[in-house]
């Protein structure tokens, strides 16, 4: 009887970090400034971890305009997804978001 209230109070707290853990990053993510959505995009055209792009595509912003870009963003990531072998945007795609990123550092 005891194992089961004990991974209960596990299942339980492991379930509460998690709730925690996804409030905060949802947090932070609605407070993106101009400048964190530049980096979430050129992140997209070097070698390393594409995690911030990913995590700029999964949380809105609640920045008006920004959360405009995000949505631009998320739709050409969705039309030229993976096309091209060792890319997960193809060229075309790419040429877009540069454009956006062009865009946003001109305002700056």
């Amino acid at each position: 009887m005891t194992w089961i209230v004990t991974v209960s109070l596990i299942a339980v707290f492991t379930g509460a970090f998690f709730w925690w853990a996804n409030s905060q990053t949802k947090k932070q993510h609605a407070a993106f400034t101009r400048d964190d959505v530049v980096k979430a995009i050129e992140s997209v055209f070097t070698n390393d971890s594409h995690d911030e792009w990913d995590l700029f595509l999964a949380w809105p912003i609640k920045d008006p305009p920004l959360e405009s870009v995000r949505q631009k963003c998320l739709l050409i990531c969705r039309e030229h997804a993976g096309k091209e072998k060792g890319k997960d945007i193809e060229t075309a795609g790419e040429s877009k978001l540069r454009l956006i990123l062009d865009e946003l550092t001109r305002r700056a």
